[in-house]
């Protein structure tokens, strides 16, 4: 006759089927400046308040009082971000602009990068009306971020032409990024914005040994956004090939 399995290995297995499953079913989170948790599915954002279904129920609590938000990016959020990294600003921009519609204002790095990212994508397509507005409602749903915002609207200026006003904004965060060697995720993303914009306007002033320098630090230091980096390295070759211009 067959030995029946064990106590233990019946524990076992079922232990291992709740892991399994945690994996399969992993939840949402809201941890309140109260201690209180909530789990279960964020389903966005609205009115000041995070809209979570907890069960059946749907509830929303106030994003002031959010400690602390636990949520996967949505599909749309990497697959935007990968057709803006592919250097696709037009199928990039339903898909970003749907998760900015959906979660503007939550405390994720994710929804924030992606807020921040709507008004590149909208310069991207010369759609400025479109990227001021973008990046004047990221400044009011994260205005904890204040390099992120000085970026956006530095890359507003510098398509005015109006290079003095963006370097002014960018020069604190390229000082920020001149001791950095490994940036976090995110801050790369930023830093590699701030020379290559940096770089731009050291074109436009004719200081080229010093824009090669901006764009190489955006190539091979903070290479995150990856469209940023393909936009820096265009410019650096030209600048090698064409003008035969050497890093000071």
């Amino acid at each position: 006759m067959k030995a029946s399995a064990s106590p233990r290995t019946w524990i076992v297995s079922l232990l291992a089927l709740a892991a399994c499953g945690s994996f399969a079913f992993a939840q949402d989170a809201v941890v309140q400046k109260n201690g209180v948790r909530s789990e279960g599915q964020i389903l966005g954002v609205a009115a000041g308040k995070i809209k979570i279904k907890v069960g059946p129920v749907e509830t929303s609590i106030a994003l002031d009082q959010a400690a602390s938000v636990s949520k996967e990016a949505p599909k749309s959020y990497t697959d935007g971000l990968a057709a803006w990294d592919s250097g696709n600003a037009a199928q990039a921009l339903p898909l970003i602009k749907s998760t900015v519609d959906t979660f503007r204002g939550l405390p994720t790095p994710w929804a924030e990068r992606a807020s921040a990212l709507l008004g590149d994508v909208y310069l991207s397509l010369n759609q400025v009306p479109a990227a001021e507005t973008a990046f004047a409602e990221f400044q009011k749903a994260y205005p904890g971020s204040t390099a992120q915002s000085e970026i956006g609207l530095a890359r507003l200026a510098v398509e005015k032409k109006d290079f003095a006003s963006a370097k002014a904004k960018l020069e604190p965060i390229v000082a920020e990024a001149q001791g950095v060697t490994l940036a976090p995720e995110g801050k790369g993303a930023m830093y590699g914005q701030a020379f290559f914009l940096m770089g731009v306007i050291r074109e436009s002033e004719g200081n080229l040994p010093e824009a090669l320098r901006d764009y190489l630090s955006t190539v091979t230091l903070f290479y995150e956004d990856q469209a940023v980096v393909a936009k820096a390295r265009e410019r650096a070759d030209i600048l090698v090939k064409e003008k035969q211009v050497i890093v000071p």
